[in-house]
């Protein structure tokens, strides 16, 4: 957790950037791309349109601890995602720019947040919910590939006291 947040603090330039990689302009540019094509997959809640946005051997962690390994499994996964009626009844309220920091000329990382409302899950319930998604993408035979994506939900902070 701690890692994350002076991962995101160093995006935000919060903290001095010394030794953290620089980047092509076209490099960033294609990353943000590459995030935004993922992003609109999942708006379409078009899951073959997933697949070219991840490595062979890519992980992705979802907010409920569900783990895939592999491009298929992801995509799969994700297609089941897409056609559950408890998912397809949430929509899209809020995103933020995506945070991109290169640790590496060929890898970088980015911070992802969106909401979404009336999410109905598997007892019935119906959540809002305020998700990040942590990518770290590498340069691969000139091609950007999502290598690593884990989402996490934002929990409600206690009110003081």
């Amino acid at each position: 957790m701690r890692l994350s947040a002076v991962i995101i603090a160093i995006a935000m330039g919060v903290l001095p950037s010394s030794g953290v990689a620089q980047a092509s302009v076209a490099d960033s540019a294609a990353v943000l791309h590459l995030i935004q094509q993922r992003a609109e997959a999942m708006r379409s809640r078009s899951a073959e349109l997933q697949r070219p946005n991840y490595a062979p051997g890519a992980v992705w962690i979802n907010a409920f601890g569900v783990r895939r390994t592999g491009r298929d499994s992801i995509v799969a996964f994700l297609g089941r995602l897409y056609a559950d009626t408890g998912y397809r009844a949430s929509r899209l309220i809020d995103e933020a720019p995506p945070e991109l920091i290169f640790v590496r000329p060929d890898v970088a990382i980015v911070h992802e947040f969106h909401a979404r409302e009336g999410q109905r899950m598997a007892d019935g319930t119906v959540v809002d919910r305020r998700t990040h998604s942590t990518f770290v993408v590498t340069k691969e035979d000139g091609r950007w590939l999502i290598q690593y994506q884990h989402i996490a939900d934002e929990r409600p902070r206690p009110s003081p006291r």
